[in-house]
This record gives C-alpha cells, sequence and structure tokens, in this order.
C-alpha cells in the first residue's frame, strides 16, 4: 500500500523550504522518545549537547551486552561468562534459516526513500540489532536491558523501514526482548500497517520539529526530575512536578 500524497507535500514537510546554511532535521526513535519524556532535556542532550553525564553501570551493562550479542551473532565470538546464559537464543537466531544481519543501519529521506545512514539526506535513522530475512519474511530482534514497556512505537518504525528499504518483503515479525526479565513485547507487520503506521508517527514527529523551528523546550515535569536529570538550571531540578 503507498503512502498518501500528503505525506509528501511540501506544506507539510516545511524542512524542505530552510535555508542551506541550518542543518537539516533528522531524528531517531531515541530522539522523539526523549522529546516526549521532556522537551527542555532533550535540548541539552540531543541538541545542544551542554550536558555529559557520567555513564551509569546500566548504560554501561547494556552497551556492553549489545557489543557482546553483536560479536556473537555476527563474528561468532563467544559471550562473556556473566551473558552466557543468552547463549541458546542467539545460537537459535543464528541458526534459523535465512540472511542473519547484526546492528544493521537504515536510514529513510523525508520521502519514505532509502538512503545511507550518513547520506546528505538522510531524514530518519534506525538500528535493528538482529534480524533474520528469508524470502518475503523478516523476523528482528531489539535488545532491552531496562525495564519491560508495552510500547511498539521503535518496533513500528523498524518494520515500516525494512518495508521502504526491501521492497520484496511482505511480512515482518518483531520482538522487544527484555534480557534481564525474561518478558518480550511481540508485533507482526504487513505491507498494509505502513500507512497507518505514519499517519500515527508523524504527528508526533511534527511536534518535535517545531520545536526545533520554534527553538522552543519547555519543562515536562515529572519523577525522572529527582534523580535522574543533569540539568541544574531547570526550576524543576530535584523536585519534580
Amino acid at each position: 500500500m503507498g503512502i498518501p500524497y500528503e505525506f509528501y507535500s511540501k506544506s507539510y514537510w516545511k524542512y524542505q523550504k530552510m535555508s542551506t546554511e541550518t542543518k537539516p532535521f533528522t531524528w531517531s526513535y531515541s530522539r522523539l522518545r526523549n522529546f516526549e519524556t521532556c522537551p527542555r532535556r532533550s535540548y541539552h542532550y540531543d541538541i545542544a549537547r551542554d550536558i555529559v553525564e557520567e555513564e551509569s553501570d546500566q548504560l554501561k551493562a547494556g552497551n556492553d551486552l549489545h557489543r557482546a550479542f553483536d560479536s556473537r551473532i555476527s563474528k561468532g565470538t563467544g559471550l562473556p561468562l556473566g551473558l552466557m546464559h543468552h547463549e541458546p537464543l542467539l545460537d537459535a537466531i543464528v541458526r534459523a534459516p535465512g540472511d542473519t544481519h547484526s546492528e544493521q543501519k537504515l536510514a529513510l529521506t523525508s520521502s519514505f526513500s532509502p538512503v545511507g545512514y550518513f547520506g546528505r539526506n538522510v531524514w530518519f535513522r534506525t538500528v535493528i540489532d538482529a534480524a533474520k530475512i528469508q524470502g518475503d519474511n523478516a523476523t528482528v530482534f531489539d535488545w532491552k536491558t531496562g525495564k519491560p514497556s508495552n510500547d511498539l512505537t521503535q518496533l513500528n518504525l523498524i518494520a515500516v523501514t525494512l518495508f521502504h528499504h526491501m521492497p520484496r518483503l511482505e511480512r515482518v515479525k518483531a520482538a522487544l526482548l527484555f534480557v534481564n526479565h525474561g518478558v518480550s513485547e511481540k508485533a507482526t507487520y504487513t505491507r498494509a500497517d505502513v500507512t497507518p503506521i505514519w499517519s500515527e508517527i508523524l504527528p508526533r514527529v511534527k511536534r518535535l520539529e517545531k520545536a526545533r523551528e520554534d527553538d522552543d523546550y519547555p519543562p515536562k515535569p515529572s519523577g525522572l526530575c529527582k534523580r535522574f536529570c543533569g540539568i541544574t538550571s531547570c526550576e524543576y531540578h530535584g523536585r519534580g512536578a
């Protein structure tokens, strides 16, 4: 199913008219998530990048796990002792029929065309932790080391990006694997889901773009302000709502 014409219209995508001296608008799932959590925090962490926090133990563990899983899948490297209990899962993925991909970087232009991850016209970027491609079917996995969540936005974006990149695909099975909790969130997609997914996500992206155009990033106080935010200049720092 094709994308409705209005998604391509110049009136909708204002950044196509932006000055060539202005850095083009680009986004990712993590940038959208951070903005929706707190615009003020996302500005300092994702745009100005004037706040640099020391890597937490949880973040370090997550990065180490992703590197170890990638090495196991792509190179056959043995897992570190503390991650050996994940070997049956990764072995099953590697041995399953189809082409195996790990840490696959994909990107789209604003007209939903495939483009290089660092291409000049890149608009959206995503990284697929692991994927198996067999004929017109794909199975993809995203490793999560944090608390379980039922937010499928990331899986939705991975699925539609694969459909745009691989015209022969007809079905994508996707899963968020919360490896430290033994639970997962799964979804199955067909090409008929592409337009509904973009219809839901694009207004959210538009709000992110509008904040950039207006240079307007108001704080969104929550419990995160009390312990997990390094923006000491914010009026809600250390106390939340």
